[in-house]
């Protein structure tokens, strides 16, 4: 059974009213201790979604709502 996902209009509302670490931690919620769990966020400016780090990788959630590294966009093939 998949994990329930982020509350997206809640984690908004937190950043802006400048609660970075409550949104953060909000998106991590019960993944705390994974390998690429992420340590920080950036806002997409064209999409509004954020985009999630670990360190200076990118990271995403799988289905089940564990923290990979983020498949690359570009198709290097």
């Amino acid at each position: 059974m998949p994990e329930q996902k982020m509350d997206q209009t809640l984690f908004a509302k937190l950043c802006k009213a400048g609660k970075f670490k409550e949104a953060l931690n909000l998106a991590i919620e019960g993944h705390e201790d994974e390998k690429f769990t992420p340590s920080r966020f950036a806002m997409d400016k064209k999409t509004g979604l954020p985009i999630f780090y670990r360190g200076n990788k990118r990271v995403e959630p799988d289905e089940t709502g564990a923290w990979q590294l983020a498949k690359s966009s570009k198709d290097w093939g």
